[in-house]
């Protein structure tokens, strides 16, 4: 006979799931243990594996333009990334103090 037991209305029924084994709830106790452990890791790290630098507060210098959007690029994917675009947005404005760059 097949895993699958036919009901008395001939419709099949889903196999009945077996009952993890001593060893098998001791491994996803570790497993569950250890996803702790990196979620706090990561959480105290801010999240990034890799430091990166905030970018320079930007002037308007025409000059400082590819400087700072390329600081602010690099930081925004390393730190900020799974953020919504509004708030990563946000945060870049407030690295603009004022100025105006012109070609």
């Amino acid at each position: 006979m097949s895993q699958q037991q036919q009901q008395p209305t001939g419709q099949p029924t889903a196999p009945t799931p077996q009952a993890p084994s001593t060893r098998e709830k001791q491994l996803l106790t570790l497993i569950a243990g250890l996803q702790q452990q990196v979620a706090t890791l990561l959480q105290q790290n801010g999240g990034a594996r890799v430091k990166v630098a905030k970018p320079p507060l930007f002037s308007g210098r025409m000059e400082k333009v590819s400087t700072f959007i390329n600081a602010a690029h690099l930081y925004l994917s390393m730190r900020m990334m799974g953020e919504p675009e509004a708030t990563k947005m946000a945060w870049m404005l407030s690295y603009i103090q004022g100025g105006v760059a012109k070609a």
